[in-house]
C-alpha cells in the first residue's frame, strides 16, 4: 500500500505537553466529576508556565478515566483549535488535508510529547499511525494508552469539520488494545470498522480524501506560520537536545544501575566535564535531571499496584528500599505507599 510515508522527526522521550492541550483534558475532567484538588495537583512543581510534563498530563488522565469508561473519547471530542496553540493556526491555513497531516506529522512535538506519528500515502489507501511514548507507556494494551490513543484519534475527528466543514469518512481504525466495555460508543462516534489487538494504532482512509481542499486556507499565512513553527521547532531541539538525550538513556542506566555521571557520559561519547559544562549552558545539572526522571519514572510505577515497593526502588535506581522511600518525600512530599493510595482513591 505504502507509496511515502512522513513520521515524525522528534524523539518520543521529550516529555511535554503545552499547557492549552493540558487544559483541554481538564475541563473534561471537572465535567466528569474528577475534585479540583486533584486537578490542581497535577499541575504541582510544572517547571515552566507554558507546558507540563507527560507524567502530570497522564496522572489527570489516569483520574479521569475512574470516572468513565469512555473518558479519552470524551476528551477528544471536547477538541477545539484553541487546543492546538502554534499547531492549530498552521492546520487552518493548509491547501488539503495531505498538507494538514503532514503538518502534523513534523509540529506534534510543539503541542505535546505524548506520542508520535506516521503518514503512509499509498496510491489507494492511506494510513495514519499514531504510537504513545513508550517511556511513559511501554505496554501498547494499557487501558491509559488506549484512552490516549481514542483521544487523539477523536480529537483529529472532532477538528476536522474546522477544516472541511464535514468529517473525514474513514473506512478502519485499529486499536493495539483489547476490546473496551462500551464498544457501541466507539463504534457510533467513529462511524466505521473498529479492529482491536492489532500491530498498531492507525486511522485508514482512501488516498483520494488527502486531496480534498482545506476552506479558506491560505498560501501566504501558511508559510508564515510554518516558518514561526520551523524557528520554535529548531530552537527547542538545538537547546534542550542533550536533556533528551540523558531522558532517552536514563530509564535503562538507572535499571542497570550505571547511572553515574561517568557511565552516562561514556553513552554519549563525551567526558565528564564537557557533559556538565552543556548541561550548565542549558540552564540545569546532572542531578537535577536524574531526579526528574526517577520521579516521573516512580510516579508510573506507583500507579500499577502490581509493582512491588521494592521492584520500584530497584527500577529507579536505589539498592535499599529506604533511601528511595526518603527520595521520594523529599520529591513530592508523600512517601511511596502514600502516593500510591492517593492515585487509587
Amino acid at each position: 500500500m505504502t507509496a511515502t510515508c512522513y513520521s515524525t522527526t522528534a524523539t518520543p522521550f521529550h516529555g511535554e505537553v503545552a499547557l492549552s492541550y493540558w487544559q483541554t483534558l481538564a475541563r473534561v475532567a471537572e465535567r466528569e466529576g474528577v475534585p479540583q484538588a486533584k486537578i490542581d495537583r497535577t499541575l504541582k512543581s510544572t517547571a515552566h508556565t507554558s507546558a507540563i510534563s507527560v507524567g502530570q498530563y497522564l496522572t489527570l488522565m489516569r483520574l479521569g478515566a475512574r470516572q468513565r469508561d469512555d473518558f479519552g473519547l470524551q476528551v477528544g471530542r471536547s477538541i477545539t483549535p484553541g487546543s492546538y496553540p502554534v499547531l492549530g493556526m498552521t492546520l487552518l491555513s493548509c491547501q488539503n488535508l495531505r498538507q494538514v497531516l503532514e503538518q502534523v506529522v513534523r509540529y506534534e512535538s510543539l503541542n505535546h510529547d505524548l506520542g508520535t506519528s506516521c503518514l503512509d500515502i499509498g496510491a489507494n489507501e492511506s494510513r495514519y499511525v499514531w504510537t504513545p511514548n513508550p517511556l511513559y507507556l511501554p505496554d501498547s494494551k494499557d487501558e491509559i494508552s488506549f484512552h490516549l490513543v481514542v483521544s487523539v484519534f477523536a480529537g483529529i475527528r472532532t477538528f476536522a469539520p474546522w477544516l472541511i466543514n464535514q468529517h473525514i469518512p474513514i473506512k478502519q481504525i485499529c486499536f493495539t488494545a483489547s476490546e473496551p466495555k462500551n464498544l457501541f460508543l466507539y463504534r457510533s462516534f467513529f462511524d466505521t470498522d473498529i479492529l482491536y489487538n492489532q500491530p498498531n494504532n492507525s486511522i485508514l482512509v482512501k488516498s483520494d480524501v488527502a486531496d480534498w481542499p482545506v476552506l479558506n486556507g491560505d498560501t501566504a499565512s501558511f508559510s508564515a506560520l510554518t516558518a514561526y513553527a520551523d524557528t520554535l521547532l529548531n530552537s527547542r531541539e538545538s537547546q534542550q537536545d542533550l536533556v533528551w538525550k540523558l531522558k532517552t538513556i536514563l530509564p535503562e542506566a538507572l535499571r542497570r544501575q550505571t547511572y553515574r555521571i561517568e557511565d552516562v557520559s561514556n553513552q554519549l561519547n563525551m567526558s565528564v566535564r564537557t557533559l556538565q559544562r552543556k548541561l550548565k549552558e542549558s540552564g540545569c545539572g546532572y542531578k537535577q535531571i536524574l531526579d526528574e526522571v526517577r520521579k516521573q519514572l516512580a510516579e508510573f510505577y506507583l500507579t500499577e499496584s502490581s509493582i512491588s515497593m521494592s521492584e520500584i526502588a530497584f527500577l529507579v535506581g536505589y539498592q535499599e528500599q529506604s533511601s528511595f522511600n526518603h527520595a521520594f518525600k523529599s520529591w513530592s512530599g508523600l512517601s511511596p505507599s502514600a502516593y500510591r493510595d492517593s492515585q487509587h482513591k
